[in-house]
């Protein structure tokens, strides 16, 4: 019961009575005790109007009640513009889903009050048309006996905003063309991007959680690790070139900017890096830099890297104390050929010429074109002018031989000049400019030749190019004959052996000397054709003395390196001596000690094959070469022929008589005979003899004789003088 002086609040109905004629009798009146309502509802009103968010009472699909926070949210200028209003109203016509604003609104309203509660996002339209997304929340509630919806709006433009950023970076982190990684405060990876994957050939999960250094190529630089975790830590940001490693292995260049990402107090919490691949920028400034230094046309170096390279190859070759030589090469005609023929032949030409410089030089080499026909050649790490001279001569038969261009036969010739480092100049430009020089000596001489700057060297180097030039047909015009040295007993005197010496008898120069022709022989590879006439000559010889009657005297021959490594050697000293009938002990084979140092285990068997042939096997030349003793006794050999370098000074020269009387003792402890080269007087002879050398060789007892000589000697000599 209330207490007395409450306020109550009462709902009062009335009803009239009437009579039968349908007169008033009497008014009835319901009162019911509405004050806990009431309090109910002021409490609600209190609530909705002091809401800071727009909340709204809507009856029958419409809103019939608002607080002034939704007033103000739409900008409006009161409520009564907006109450009675359907949600649609409020809206754009259609949703961002697409469905119509008052289609949805219906089914929205109608899920509120089959679920009691439902929740959901919808886009409002303001008084002054802009749009705004609003977090929509829908109750069902009594209200006074009448079923209505509360419905509340949160502004989340701002969130809608947000998430939509996030979209926004996320899509642009995944779709960048760019690769991107992320790394936590430790640098470990904590995201990858696509193009990171596609870049590197690694799967995401293949790399999370893992540090970065698993991509290095370790061609980076240490230092730039160095600068970059110093930027990274003073400035937060770097950026610079680092080379990476795709999982195939391959490495690859790439631009990388990297940042350091710190929170609201300044902590370090991320690295975010982006990379880009400038494999293609760095081959198109490779590009670039080629057509910087090198001639369009050949390819090959062009003048302004000439200069350059040439002065660091005079710089290496005065450190080394070498040799090296600049070469001006101009094309003989080229210019009638480029008028004629036009532009486009030529220049196939001279890319053809380019070719077969390059085919003629060493990799340490350079070729250059200067313009035009004219051309470079510099070649490095030379020991004298007349390695030039032959590379010289190499280039004039390839520049010489015919080009055939677009189906045309064309002939041209090179004129060279050559300047040598140091003779001729030991500056860049004094070189280019006696090389030059040179070459027009070289035109004047009737083009298609070659000119030193020097005219002692020009002639040398003619004469050696005549002689392999000459060399080529001498063997098969008969030219080569044999002398013969004796190789006497050192205390009866008596001859017990010859060792045969080629001699090259030139029509027009008459007897060249071994020592100028042998080279050239070797060199150009004729040294095996020769060493086999020679072997074939010899052992004839040997045979017609035999035959003669004269005494069985052993012959020796010497085997060129290139003889030793030939794998017919066994075979072609068999038939010969089985041709002539030489028998064990009677033919002698001479190598020096360069030439079985050169594969020792090879020497050994092939010499060992043949001795099983009855070959003697003697060490020409010991001790001018760097033999191993180790391998020395290994080598199944008779005999050491001291050379005559130590023999000529013997009886004055302390260190000469010392080595040989050295190189005897070891040939006794080592079972071997020892022939002394180069005796030319009795003090020599007295020396070796007395130190135990059992064979001499020299002009004391004689000098190399053609076969007749010795023939006739020996026939008018007494009996027991050679046997």
């Amino acid at each position: 019961m209330p207490l007395r002086g409450a306020q109550l609040y009462l709902e009062i109905d009335a009803g009239p009575i009437r009579d039968a004629g349908g007169n008033l009798l009497a008014v009835v009146e319901t009162l019911r005790d509405m004050t806990q309502r009431q309090s109910a509802e002021s409490r609600l009103r209190t609530m909705f109007e002091a809401s800071p968010d727009p909340v709204w009472i809507i009856e029958d699909d419409h809103f019939v009640e608002c607080n002034d926070a939704a007033v103000n949210m739409l900008g409006y200028a009161s409520r009564d513009e907006i109450l009675n209003a359907h949600p649609s109203q409020l809206s754009p016509p259609v949703q961002p889903d697409g469905e119509d604003s008052f289609g949805k609104a219906e089914r929205m309203m109608a899920l509120a009050r089959e679920k009691g509660l439902h929740r959901f996002e919808w886009v409002h339209a303001r008084a002054d048309g802009s749009h705004f997304t609003a977090e929509v929340t829908l109750s069902v509630i009594d209200l006074a006996g009448r079923q209505a919806i509360y419905c509340a709006w949160r502004d989340i433009s701002d969130r809608k905003r947000a998430e939509e950023a996030l979209r926004l970076y996320a899509k642009a982190f995944e779709h960048s063309g760019e690769a991107i990684m992320i790394t936590d405060r430790d640098n470990r990876i904590v995201a990858v991007n696509a193009a990171l994957a596609r870049d590197t050939g690694y799967a995401a999960e293949e790399l999370l959680g893992k540090d970065p250094r698993v991509l290095a190529s370790h061609q980076t630089p240490r230092e730039t690790y160095q600068a970059m975790w110093a930027a990274l830590n003073e400035s937060g940001y770097w950026q610079g070139e680092l080379w990476d490693l795709r999982k195939d292995g391959v490495s690859y260049p790439k631009w990388a900017a990297i940042s350091a990402i710190h929170d609201e107090q300044g902590a370090l919490t991320n690295y975010i890096a982006s990379f880009t691949d400038i494999s293609e920028r760095k081959a198109a400034e490779a590009r670039i830099d080629h057509l910087a230094h090198h001639d369009a046309l050949t390819g090959l170096v062009n003048r302004y890297n000439l200069e350059s390279r040439l002065a660091q190859s005079l710089l290496a070759a005065r450190r080394e104390v070498r040799q090296l030589a600049v070469m001006f090469i101009d094309l003989d005609r080229f210019k009638v050929i480029n008028d004629t023929l036009g532009h486009h032949t030529g220049d196939r030409m001279l890319v053809e010429v380019a070719r077969r410089l390059g085919d003629c030089v060493r990799e340490s080499d350079i070729v250059a074109r200067l313009g035009g026909d004219e051309f470079v050649v510099v070649l490095t790490s030379l020991a004298c002018d007349m390695d030039a001279a032959l590379v010289a001569a190499k280039i004039l038969v390839a520049l010489s031989s015919p080009y055939t261009v677009d189906g045309k036969i064309l002939h041209s010739t090179p004129s060279i000049g050559i300047s040598m480092f140091p003779t001729n100049g030991e500056d860049s430009e004094t070189l280019m400019k006696n090389a030059d020089a040179a070459m027009y000596f070289a035109k004047a001489k009737g083009r298609n030749n070659f000119q030193f700057f020097s005219p002692a060297m020009t002639a040398a180097a003619t004469e050696r190019m005549e002689l392999e030039r000459d060399l080529r047909g001498a063997l098969a015009a008969g030219q080569y004959e044999l002398h013969y040295q004796p190789q006497v007993c050192a205390k009866s005197g008596a001859v017990r052996g010859v060792e045969a010496l080629i001699r090259w008898r030139h029509p027009e120069r008459g007897l060249v000397p071994p020592l100028t022709f042998i080279p050239i022989a070797e060199e150009t590879g004729a040294i095996e054709a020769i060493g086999a006439w020679v072997l074939e000559e010899a052992c004839r010889q040997k045979a017609a003395w035999r035959a003669a009657g004269m005494p069985a005297l052993r012959i020796a021959v010497n085997l060129s390196a290139q003889q030793l490594r030939s794998s017919t050697l066994v075979a072609q000293v068999r038939a010969a001596m089985e041709a002539y009938g030489i028998g064990p002990g009677e033919l002698e084979l001479e190598i020096t000690e360069s030439a079985a140092m050169e594969d020792p285990e090879r020497a050994i068997g092939r010499l060992e094959a043949l001795r099983g042939l009855g070959v003697e096997l003697a060490i020409d030349d010991f001790g001018t070469g760097y033999s191993s003793l180790a391998y020395l006794k290994m080598l199944p050999i008779d005999t050491l022929k001291l050379d005559r370098a130590f023999v000529r000074d013997i009886e004055t020269d302390e260190n000469d008589a010392a080595i040989s009387a050295a190189t005897l003792a070891l040939a006794r402890n080592l079972g071997l005979k020892v022939v002394a080269e180069g005796v030319e007087n009795e003090a020599q002879r007295e020396f070796l003899s007395r130190h135990g050398c059992e064979l001499l060789q020299g002009y004391l007892f004689g000098r190399p004789e053609p076969a007749a000589v010795w023939t006739e000697r020996w026939q008018a000599a007494a009996p027991g003088t050679a046997g």
